[in-house]
C-alpha cells in the first residue's frame, strides 16, 4: 500500500472516467508524472485547476492510485489567449514524453517558473520562454546538446552560422540558419536576453527537429491552435 501526503504537484491533464470520476495526470516534484483517479469529483462543486501549484495526497496498491486530498499552494492564475495555448502545449509535451513515476525535480521547478512567467511576458519573450522550456525538457530526458562546443571540438563562435546534426551537435556552415549568438543565448537561458525574430524562428525549427523523433507520428493537439506563429 502506497500512501503519500501533500506532495507538490501541478495538474497537467484530465479526462472523464466512468460516471462521476476523473482521471488526473499530475507533474509532481517528488514522484514525477503520475495518474490518479478522483472518485466522484464530477458530482462535487470543487474543481482542481491547472497551472496552480497544489499539494496532493493519494493512496493505493496498484498502478492507478486514488487522490484523497489536495490543497492549493499558489496564487490564482487565469491564463488567457496565447499564454494559455502555450501552457497547454507544455502540458501536452510533458504528458507525451515523460515516463510515469520518473522523478524530475529540476523540471518541476522549471515548469513552475514557466507558468509563473508566461502570463506576464510580451509575445516574443513568451515564445523565447517556451523555446527554453523545450530545451530544458529535452535535457531532462537525456537529449541535451552542447551549445558551447561544435561537433569538431571548436568553441561556438557567436559571429558564425551553424546547422544542427541530429544526435551529434552543431557544425559550422556558411548556409546554416542558426547563429552562434543564438546558441550562446540558449546556453545562458536568460528570458530577458532573447534573440531577434529570425533567430527565434530558427530556434523553433531546431527544437521541432529535436522533438519530432521523440513524439513520433501522432501530432500534438495543442499545435493545431498555434497557426503559423509558433
Amino acid at each position: 500500500m502506497t500512501k503519500v501526503d501533500l506532495t507538490p504537484a501541478f495538474l497537467i491533464h484530465r479526462r472523464a472516467y466512468k460516471d462521476s470520476s476523473l482521471l488526473l495526470d499530475f507533474l509532481t516534484k517528488e514522484h514525477g508524472k503520475i495518474r490518479l483517479i478522483a472518485k466522484g469529483i464530477r458530482k462535487s462543486k470543487t474543481n482542481i485547476q491547472m497551472f496552480q501549484c497544489l499539494n496532493i495526497s493519494f493512496v493505493g496498491k496498484g498502478e492507478l492510485k486514488t487522490l484523497t486530498n489536495w490543497e492549493v499552494d499558489d496564487v490564482p492564475r487565469h491564463l488567457k489567449s496565447e499564454a494559455l495555448i502555450l501552457s497547454m502545449y507544455v502540458n501536452e509535451l510533458i504528458s507525451r514524453l515523460l515516463q510515469e513515476q520518473d522523478p524530475h525535480v529540476e523540471l518541476f521547478e522549471i515548469y513552475k517558473k514557466f507558468v509563473n512567467q508566461v502570463g506576464s511576458l510580451k509575445q516574443d519573450s513568451r515564445h523565447w520562454l517556451l523555446r527554453m522550456f523545450e530545451n530544458n525538457l529535452l535535457a531532462e530526458l537525456g537529449y541535451a546538446v552542447d551549445f558551447v562546443v561544435d561537433v569538431n571540438g571548436n568553441e561556438i563562435n557567436q559571429n558564425s552560422s551553424y546547422e544542427y546534426q541530429q544526435q551529434a551537435g552543431f557544425s559550422q556552415s556558411s548556409t546554416g540558419k542558426i547563429s552562434g549568438k543564438l546558441l550562446h543565448q540558449l546556453s545562458a537561458g536568460d528570458v530577458e536576453n532573447r534573440p531577434n525574430l529570425e533567430q527565434l524562428k530558427a530556434c523553433r525549427d531546431l527544437n521541432r527537429q529535436r522533438l519530432n523523433p521523440l513524439l513520433g507520428n501522432k501530432p500534438l493537439k495543442s499545435r493545431s491552435l498555434f497557426f503559423t506563429k509558433q
